[in-house]
């Protein structure tokens, strides 16, 4: 089979709707997709006569074109039009138009969302139908797979892809990606955007390629992700901040190398920001050493062809992200070569991070690929540390003057009265809350360190965004006091 280039605008404000085939005019394609994320890039370089180049086409018009790859009824790709260029060079004038996968709609509209004990499913089609008027993204969510453990997250200003992010985060070894839709079509007759989530299968075969396929590679141990030890901060929702730490057992106990495979070395996450039993954040930082604390290998491998799982020839750009490749060749020294039904994942059999497609007028073909050695959900791909660093360029910025709605807050109460105080008296003050609140309290939640001679409360009153007053009542004649923590209840 061979590629065909579909450009469409959908219509609109007066405008018909149309498809235009673009195949014979493509001079050279780039294709990309990545995990997480699905489809990522396409730019294509367009040949046209002077006559034809300058004029205005609908199916180049910016966020309102679509841009659909297909080799028969396979989708190589399907996205929206982000850029299209007027281009001039040796070879004539042209267009060279980039598309974006349908994941970068997930990006569009950063919304404050709170949750209380919900599935990543709930969180998600929640997610989903507060911007379902707007987002060209298919209803179905049923390929959306992950367990029932449920979270109560906090999101300030974060749009659908950091939720997902930071979802997979939560959930361990897990992936979401925009791909086409098996099935269902849009009014055009191309596939629609479905997201998907599930767990990184790195132990089903997908692809084989053999020395004769390679045409180069580059394979190198890195210490980017040798950490033996792993510290996680995060805020427990009832009991406020904390951090855990745990470290690779061949260490000794002074933090000496001992039987490790390198000296000690420390990765340290701050999730603070996202609400985490103690519990789950141990769990967490023993995932993240799992991954990090034996030194895996970077790969980098150009395939000029590529096999199916049944050793048959595939075209290249059937070849996607979120998949897996064995290739005999790169085993370790001295290992030997396994059987066929014997590919090991991590040895010979690697996951795809990123797969990259060019084709060029007058050239062969190629594929490029950036492979994991091992399961890796922290961040090790180009797509994670791009919004890694996102995130850290959004932490400098000064922290919100609104403390986030959902996540509660604690805070130190006491009172005292002297001897004259006679059984019965009211005895209170005002509570100055550590952060204004995005909406009252509807009231508070008290508990004692110390007390003596309270008959009733501490009860709060007048509740605002700022603060409010809290009172106890007197069991009998004489001094006494109330100390203790209050902690906020339904803001």
């Amino acid at each position: 089979m061979a590629l065909t280039l579909y450009l469409m605008s959908p219509g609109g404000q007066g405008v018909s709707a149309q498809v235009v085939d673009y195949t014979a005019q493509m001079a050279a394609l780039r294709l990309t997709s990545v995990a997480p994320g699905g489809f990522g890039q396409l730019v294509a370089r367009l040949r046209l006569s002077p006559g034809k180049v300058r004029l205005p086409r609908p199916e180049f018009t910016i966020l309102n074109a679509r841009a659909v790859l297909m080799d028969g009824a396979f989708c190589a790709f399907t996205g929206e039009v982000n850029q299209a260029a007027l281009t001039l060079d040796q070879a004539g004038e042209g267009v060279e138009i980039t598309a974006l996968g349908g994941a970068t709609s997930l990006s569009d509209d950063p919304l404050d969302s709170s949750y209380a004990a919900q599935t990543a499913t709930q969180i998600i089609q929640d997610q989903y139908t507060q911007r379902a008027a707007y987002l060209p993204l298919d209803s179905d969510l049923s390929a959306v797979q992950v367990p029932s453990t449920t979270f109560s997250p906090n999101f300030d200003g974060r749009t659908f892809e950091d939720v997902l992010h930071e979802l997979c985060d939560l959930l361990g070894d897990y992936v979401w990606s925009v791909w086409d839709h098996p099935t269902h079509r849009d009014g055009l007759g191309f596939p629609t955007w479905q997201l998907q989530v599930h767990a990184r299968n790195t132990t089903t075969l997908a692809n084989i390629a053999t020395l004769a396929d390679v045409l180069g590679w580059r394979v190198a141990p890195s210490g980017v992700r040798a950490y033996n030890g792993v510290t996680i901060r995060y805020t427990d929702p009832a009991n406020g901040p904390g951090a855990v730490s745990v470290q690779d057992a061949r260490l000794n106990a002074d933090r000496s190398q001992g039987q490790a495979p390198f000296r000690f070395r420390r990765f340290r996450r701050d999730m603070g920001g996202r609400p985490l039993t103690a519990a789950q954040a141990t769990s967490l930082a023993n995932q993240y050493l799992s991954v990090f604390q034996n030194v895996a290998n970077v790969i980098t491998v150009r395939l000029g062809n590529v096999r199916d799982a049944r050793g048959r020839v595939i075209p290249l750009w059937r070849v996607r992200a979120d998949q897996t490749i064995a290739i005999p060749e790169l085993l370790p020294r001295a290992a030997t070569f396994p059987a066929l039904a014997n590919w090991q994942p991590g040895i010979n059999l690697f996951y795809i991070r990123q797969a990259i497609y060019e084709q060029k007028a007058g050239e062969s073909p190629a594929l490029t690929l950036q492979l994991d050695q091992i399961a890796d959900f922290a961040a090790a791909d180009l797509t994670r540390l791009r919004y890694e660093e996102q995130v850290r360029q959004r932490a400098k910025r000064q922290p919100p003057a609104t403390h986030p709605a959902g996540l509660l807050l604690k805070g130190h109460w006491s009172v005292h009265w002297g001897a004259a105080s006679l059984a019965g008296d009211v005895w209170g003050s005002s509570v100055q809350f550590a952060s204004v609140l995005s909406q009252p309290p509807t009231s508070l939640a008290f508990t004692a360190q110390s007390s003596s001679n309270v008959a009733t409360g501490p009860t709060a009153a007048n509740l605002t965004n700022w603060g409010g007053h809290v009172s106890v009542t007197t069991a009998a004649n004489g001094g006494g006091y109330w100390i203790g923590t209050y902690t906020t209840v339904g803001n």
